[in-house]
């Protein structure tokens, strides 16, 4: 099966910034903004120093609250049985995924492949990202990026009986060609709450970022006897968004 990728409309770079013949622009180096120099003209009388002009620095790391006694905080490869301490499911979960990037020429998307027992995708539908943004039966849906982060809304009850397995991945946008990749991103973490009470089940913290990574999986979603569990998978790959889908049996045209 064929799918068309759309190009995003927006990216990580502003247009506007692009430097304009005749106008001195600041150069970009390792996050920050140098001056670039200016010629001042010898005088006799004292000379007047202005306060140094502020410096661009990259967005602030998020901030993770405290782990609360009612998460977990899953170790690469550990297997989460989703319900709340008391053994109640939530019938509705939110994976919430923060990032900060060094680089701004990084633009991160999550998506989601709903895998059927054959680990492909039954059709094209059934991958969640910015361009399709919710899967057939409803049970997933994609509430896009911020540039800080990500959510997914995951509707436990609605999930098709024909769906086994769900997988979840942040890529960066064209990160191949643009020679983009995960060195240039810190502070990766994902986090999945019970929806309607608020509450944090699970944690995890992402240690992948280098620059031989342009991807991440961050786990699996997926049925066990009569239970959701998820596989804290947290492994880097050198793998883009059409890779995922060849790997899901999509082609992506």
């Amino acid at each position: 099966m064929r799918l068309s990728v759309p190009m995003k409309i927006t990216g990580a770079f502003d247009r506007n910034s692009i430097q304009t013949p005749g106008v001195l622009r600041p150069a970009y180096t390792s996050g920050n903004i140098s001056q670039a120099g200016v010629s001042v003209q010898p005088s006799s009388a004292p000379v007047s120093r202005p306060n140094p002009a502020p410096v661009s620095r990259p967005n602030p790391a998020p901030v993770l609250p405290p782990l609360p006694a009612s998460s977990t905080l899953l170790r690469r490869g550990q297997k989460f049985t989703v319900a709340e301490p008391d053994g109640s499911v939530p019938s509705v979960l939110k994976l919430k995924l923060d990032w900060q990037v060094m680089n701004p020429a990084c633009d991160l998307d999550a998506s989601a492949f709903l895998l059927a027992d054959n680990d492909k995708v039954p059709g094209e539908d059934w991958f969640v990202f910015y361009g399709q943004p919710q899967s057939p039966d409803g049970s997933i849906r994609y509430s896009g990026n911020t540039g800080k982060g990500a959510e997914m809304l995951i509707q436990l009850s609605q999930i098709s009986p024909r769906i086994q397995k769900i997988a979840f991945a942040v890529t960066i946008y064209e990160a191949i060609p643009k020679n983009l990749h995960f060195g240039m991103v810190q502070n990766v973490s994902a986090r999945m709450f019970h929806q309607m009470k608020n509450t944090e089940l699970a944690r995890m913290e992402f240690t992948d970022c280098s620059p031989q990574v342009t991807a991440l999986v961050v786990g699996e979603l997926y049925r066990y006897r009569n239970a959701w569990k998820f596989n804290a998978v947290g492994s880097g790959v050198k793998r883009d968004l059409a890779g995922f889908c060849a790997m899901y049996g999509i082609e992506a045209g």
